[in-house]
Protein backbone atom coordinates (compact mmCIF):
# COMPACT_ATOMS: atom_id res chain seq x y z
CA UNK A 1 0.00 0.00 0.00
CA UNK A 2 2.84 2.40 0.84
CA UNK A 3 4.41 1.75 -2.59
CA UNK A 4 1.09 2.55 -4.27
CA UNK A 5 0.82 5.87 -2.40
CA UNK A 6 4.43 6.69 -3.32
CA UNK A 7 3.83 6.09 -7.04
CA UNK A 8 0.57 8.05 -7.04
CA UNK A 9 2.32 10.94 -5.28
CA UNK A 10 5.25 10.77 -7.73
CA UNK A 11 2.87 10.74 -10.72
CA UNK A 12 0.94 13.72 -9.33
CA UNK A 13 4.17 15.67 -8.81
CA UNK A 14 5.40 14.90 -12.33
CA UNK A 15 2.06 15.80 -13.88
CA UNK A 16 1.95 19.13 -12.08
CA UNK A 17 5.45 20.18 -13.21
CA UNK A 18 5.26 22.34 -16.31
CA UNK A 19 7.29 20.95 -19.20
CA UNK A 20 7.18 24.37 -20.84
CA UNK A 21 9.15 25.80 -17.91
CA UNK A 22 11.82 23.14 -18.33
CA UNK A 23 12.02 23.76 -22.08
CA UNK A 24 12.36 27.51 -21.63
CA UNK A 25 15.32 27.17 -19.28
CA UNK A 26 17.24 24.97 -21.72
CA UNK A 27 16.14 26.51 -25.03
CA UNK A 28 18.60 29.40 -25.04
CA UNK A 29 22.19 28.67 -26.00
CA UNK A 30 25.21 30.86 -26.50
CA UNK A 31 26.69 30.48 -30.00
CA UNK A 32 30.39 31.12 -30.57
CA UNK A 33 32.02 30.78 -34.00
CA UNK A 34 35.64 29.82 -34.62
CA UNK A 35 37.09 30.67 -38.02
CA UNK A 36 40.79 30.82 -38.84
CA UNK A 37 40.19 33.52 -41.44
CA UNK A 38 39.02 35.96 -38.75
CA UNK A 39 35.36 35.97 -39.80
CA UNK A 40 34.19 34.31 -36.58
CA UNK A 41 34.20 35.34 -32.95
CA UNK A 42 37.56 33.60 -32.41
CA UNK A 43 40.39 32.31 -34.59
CA UNK A 44 41.41 29.52 -32.18
CA UNK A 45 39.28 26.81 -30.63
CA UNK A 46 40.95 27.13 -27.23
CA UNK A 47 40.18 30.86 -27.14
CA UNK A 48 36.47 30.12 -27.60
CA UNK A 49 36.54 27.50 -24.84
CA UNK A 50 38.39 29.92 -22.55
CA UNK A 51 35.64 32.49 -23.15
CA UNK A 52 33.06 30.23 -21.51
CA UNK A 53 32.62 31.40 -17.90
CA UNK A 54 33.85 29.20 -15.06
CA UNK A 55 31.07 27.12 -13.49
CA UNK A 56 28.97 27.74 -16.60
CA UNK A 57 25.29 26.71 -16.33
CA UNK A 58 24.17 27.63 -19.87
CA UNK A 59 24.42 25.58 -23.04
CA UNK A 60 27.31 26.87 -25.16
CA UNK A 61 27.53 25.80 -28.82
CA UNK A 62 30.92 26.39 -30.42
CA UNK A 63 30.80 26.06 -34.21
CA UNK A 64 34.22 25.48 -35.76
CA UNK A 65 34.56 26.27 -39.45
CA UNK A 66 36.40 23.74 -41.65
CA UNK A 67 40.18 23.78 -41.56
CA UNK A 68 43.23 22.31 -39.89
CA UNK A 69 43.67 23.67 -36.38
CA UNK A 70 47.13 23.08 -34.94
CA UNK A 71 46.25 23.36 -31.25
CA UNK A 72 46.21 21.41 -28.04
CA UNK A 73 42.71 21.64 -26.58
CA UNK A 74 41.76 21.48 -22.89
CA UNK A 75 38.16 21.66 -21.71
CA UNK A 76 38.64 22.13 -17.97
CA UNK A 77 36.33 20.67 -15.33
CA UNK A 78 34.73 24.05 -14.58
CA UNK A 79 33.40 24.45 -18.16
CA UNK A 80 30.38 22.12 -18.47
CA UNK A 81 27.59 22.20 -21.09
CA UNK A 82 29.82 22.83 -24.11
CA UNK A 83 29.08 21.41 -27.55
CA UNK A 84 32.03 21.70 -29.93
CA UNK A 85 31.06 21.01 -33.53
CA UNK A 86 32.56 21.13 -36.95
CA UNK A 87 30.22 22.13 -39.75
CA UNK A 88 30.62 18.96 -41.83
CA UNK A 89 32.11 15.49 -41.41
CA UNK A 90 35.91 15.35 -41.80
CA UNK A 91 36.09 19.10 -42.42
CA UNK A 92 37.51 20.18 -39.07
CA UNK A 93 40.85 18.64 -38.11
CA UNK A 94 42.54 19.28 -34.77
CA UNK A 95 46.17 18.27 -34.59
CA UNK A 96 48.51 18.89 -31.70
CA UNK A 97 51.54 17.60 -33.64
CA UNK A 98 53.10 16.22 -30.45
CA UNK A 99 54.49 12.80 -29.77
CA UNK A 100 55.42 10.95 -26.63
CA UNK A 101 53.55 9.97 -23.48
CA UNK A 102 49.81 9.97 -24.12
CA UNK A 103 49.11 11.68 -20.78
CA UNK A 104 51.51 14.54 -21.49
CA UNK A 105 50.96 15.04 -25.21
CA UNK A 106 47.20 14.63 -25.69
CA UNK A 107 45.79 16.74 -28.50
CA UNK A 108 42.32 16.95 -26.97
CA UNK A 109 41.52 16.66 -23.26
CA UNK A 110 38.02 16.93 -21.79
CA UNK A 111 37.66 17.11 -18.00
CA UNK A 112 34.21 18.72 -17.88
CA UNK A 113 30.82 17.09 -17.68
CA UNK A 114 28.09 17.43 -20.28
CA UNK A 115 30.54 17.84 -23.18
CA UNK A 116 29.51 16.99 -26.74
CA UNK A 117 31.90 16.85 -29.68
CA UNK A 118 30.81 16.19 -33.26
CA UNK A 119 32.21 16.39 -36.78
CA UNK A 120 35.76 16.67 -35.45
CA UNK A 121 38.84 14.76 -36.60
CA UNK A 122 41.43 14.65 -33.83
CA UNK A 123 44.95 13.59 -34.70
Amino acid sequence: MAAFIFYVSLFTLMASTSRADAAQTSAAALLLRVDQSGKGDYEKIQDAIDAVPSDNREVVFILVEPGIYNEKILVSADKPFITLSGSKPNGTVITGSDSGNIFESATFTVLSSDFVGRYLTIQ
